[in-house]
């Protein structure tokens, strides 16, 4: 995958995100095109039994469990902003915190915006023709052409007010450069509100290949980055869906580890960090992935 240069000095080089496989019924079943797409990696230790998790029980351990995850990060690179949410769907409750409500930069978790927006035109349904081969892009291979495609044909930055309306999202706005689309910013807490609105409002077409592709993603990038840092690494077999964003900005590095976790999909997590600029990638997910490893731990993940 190429860089996305941004003008003016905003952001000096691409939005890099997860892949993943979509098709219209979900997850690929030719194995041609899995053998084509290289690697659909399940999440490291996955075994198809997934570890039954818990939140903590007690304010002060909810507490305990956000400063276990910034610490940690902070611990790999010091000087990081970390935001955290972590939204149980059973008691339908926001169990873990920080900085929950603080505008993030997306890096290419907009792309479920994107893919919404899309599918919404279609009736939740995939599309065919062109439209439909640069959504599968977009998400299986993180391709930016793609997005920007769709970005352009679908309104730009009218997209983001849609798809907030539609979804309820109140800390999310366009980026100010409009054809940036990796410059949307979103809190913790509504790409936890985008997911939730994945599992439980999306139409079933819709939600049956958004899912159903966020359940497999490409262990590796089409640029070449290894995708299975953070969640997928630390919670293994409890993993469920997966999606990951990063790219330089400015004079920081961003780096975001999204997705569901646990048994029925029973939580819904957003890691966002923001790192000093001088941080190399595999830094980055290394802090990344013992920050996600605090939570996991904190659930009862072993």
């Amino acid at each position: 995958m190429g860089h996305r240069v941004v003008a003016a000095g905003v952001v000096a080089g691409a939005v890099l995100a997860a892949g993943v496989t979509l098709t219209a019924g979900g997850v690929s079943e030719d194995p041609a095109e899995d053998t084509r797409r290289s690697v659909i990696a399940a999440a490291p230790g996955r075994s198809g039994e997934r570890t039954a998790l818990e939140p903590p029980a007690t304010a002060q351990g909810r507490e305990q469990a956000a400063t276990a995850v910034v610490d940690a990060v902070g611990a790999v690179v010091p000087g990081s902003k970390v935001g955290l949410a972590v939204y149980d769907r059973r008691t339908h409750a926001m169990v873990v915190g920080a900085g929950p409500d603080q505008p993030f930069y997306t890096a290419s978790v907009v792309k479920l915006l994107i893919a919404i927006d899309v599918l919404r035109a279609h009736d939740w349904r995939m599309p065919g023709g062109d439209t439909g081969s640069d959504l599968a892009a977009m998400l299986s291979a993180s391709d930016d052409g793609a997005a920007t495609r769709l970005w352009d044909e679908f309104g730009g930055s009218a997209i983001i007010g849609r798809t907030a309306e539609l979804v309820g999202l109140d800390a999310t706005s366009p980026p100010d450069e409009p054809g940036e689309w990796e410059l949307t910013r979103m809190s913790p807490r509504d790409i936890v509100r985008t997911y939730t609105y994945l599992q439980q409002d999306l139409p079933r077409p819709a939600r049956n290949a958004v899912l159903g592709t966020l359940a497999h993603f490409d262990a590796t990038a089409a640029d070449g980055f290894d995708q299975r840092f953070g969640l997928p690494t630390a919670f293994g077999d409890a993993t469920v869906a997966v999606k990951q964003g990063w790219m330089p900005v400015g004079d920081d590095v961003v780096l975001n580890t999204t997705g569901v976790v646990g048994e029925d999909g029973r939580f819904v997590v957003a890691l966002p960090v923001v790192l000093p600029g001088d941080t190399d990638f595999a830094t980055a997910r290394d802090a990344l992935t013992e920050g996600a490893r605090a939570l996991a731990r904190a659930l009862g993940r072993d």
